[in-house]
């Protein structure tokens, strides 16, 4: 794994590989969040989902 310091490098160069600007606070809650989505996503792939079965929602009546 990348250390912390390598891994706000790689955000930032997403960043700006997409012309996207943020002031330094806003970047900092952005990398936050990024790290919590990475967390989150690969915490996801880890589970076996053969017998999944989807809840049909139901909205209103």
């Amino acid at each position: 794994m990348q250390d912390n310091s390598s891994e706000k490098e790689l955000f930032k160069k997403l960043l700006e590989n997409k012309n996207i600007k943020l002031s330094e606070k806003d970047f900092n809650q952005s990398y936050i969040t990024y790290l919590n989505f990475r967390k989150i996503y690969s915490s996801i792939k880890e589970h076996k989902f053969d017998n999944f079965e989807p809840r049909q929602r139901n909205f209103g009546e």
